[in-house]
């Protein structure tokens, strides 16, 4: 196995940071401010080495999209856009106001429960992981040595632990989570050994 580079990227300021809504599957836009976060996340990624020579991965949510597409501006790479790394499905909850879906949502258990589910038609964490898994296995064993991924924060956070090497019920006790706009890198070497060289790092100006 040759060595493999994975950096990945949650969307920045969208609307919904702003609006008081929930964000899962509403297919909300970036604010002024999240286009300009953006586009400084594509000036740190180019100052370490980012090119065209890089593969990007993006939810095709908008809110991903427009990210990756701020950061294509600025390293040249067109991103390729995939469902399976869209943000956990809340089902009915989807883009509602904050105050309905605590109203509505079904109530959570105290010990944590991978299986349990907001609402009925929405993703628990079991569910999300299975989404998760397959896009994780290809990426690890594409020929592509450097890959850069645009996605969401709970899909990211997955998405770390599965590159960590943890298992579902794990994340029980030890799970990842990050800002909007943080940047993770993860270093594979030739025998599958995992370094992550930073892990929900804001981009810095300069």
């Amino acid at each position: 196995m040759a060595g493999k580079t994975v950096i990945m990227v949650q969307h920045t300021q969208s609307v919904h940071h702003t609006n008081g809504h929930a964000g899962a599957w509403g297919d909300w836009e970036l604010t002024v401010t999240g286009h300009e976060q953006a586009r400084e996340i594509g000036r740190f990624l180019k100052r370490k080495g980012c090119d065209g020579s890089w593969l990007m991965i993006s939810s095709d949510l908008k809110r991903a999209a427009q990210t990756a597409g701020e950061i294509w501006q600025i390293i040249g790479v067109v991103p390729e856009y995939n469902e399976l790394i869209r943000e956990v499905n809340a089902g009915s909850g989807n883009g509602q106001k904050w105050e309905w879906y605590d109203a509505n949502k079904i109530p959570q258990p105290e010990a944590y429960d991978v299986d349990y589910r907001p609402f009925a038609d929405a993703e628990s964490d079991r569910d999300l992981w299975n989404r998760l898994y397959p896009f994780f296995q290809e990426i690890i064993s594409c020929d592509h040595e450097k890959i850069l991924i645009v996605s969401h924060g709970t899909a990211l956070s997955f998405l770390q632990s599965m590159m960590m090497g943890q298992t579902l019920d794990e994340r029980a006790k030890y799970r990842f989570k990050g800002p909007s706009g943080s940047i993770s890198r993860f270093e594979i070497d030739g025998n599958g050994n995992v370094t992550a060289t930073y892990i929900n790092q804001q981009a810095c100006p300069g």
